[in-house]
């Protein structure tokens, strides 16, 4: 039988910003550990799960517009600086990530969660919905071999 990891990927969040010298920006992106496939079953003991999380101006996600902000990463956030990622101030970018279990086995990536870069220092964007919201779309899965 086939399991595939939770949807936990669902949703990416932003964190409030850091205090910041000038001229930088560091803003914190986070989102929901994943710890069951789909059938919520726990992921066995022993197996580790890494993230990588992306940003693109492309809302479809194309795989070659992807810019990385982290990968292997071990934590449920990274601290990335829009003018250092690239990113055009006043534009759109949309983040996505994915999931990678020790044995290999790598999800799919998460739906795009849409932000617009503000154009100087600003509030944070508002925290998205929690990730369990009745008739949410699916994330990303691994499915299990």
């Amino acid at each position: 039988m086939m399991r595939k990891i939770a949807p936990h990927l669902l949703w990416i969040g932003f964190l409030a910003a850091l205090s910041t010298p000038a001229f930088a920006e560091p803003r914190t992106i986070s989102w929901a550990p994943v710890t069951t496939y789909t059938d919520g079953i726990p992921i066995e003991a022993g197996r580790t799960v890494t993230y990588s999380a992306y940003w693109t101006t492309d809302p479809g996600l194309s795989p070659v517009s992807l810019h990385s902000i982290g990968t292997s990463l071990a934590a449920t956030s990274t601290t990335f600086d829009p003018d250092v990622q690239g990113m055009t101030r006043g534009g759109t970018v949309y983040f996505t990530a994915k999931a990678v279990l020790s044995t290999g086995e790598a999800s799919a990536l998460s739906p795009a969660y849409s932000w617009v870069v503000p154009l100087g220092t600003s509030p944070p964007p508002p925290t998205p919905p929690p990730l369990r919201t009745p008739g949410a779309p699916t994330g990303g899965r691994i499915i299990k071999k």
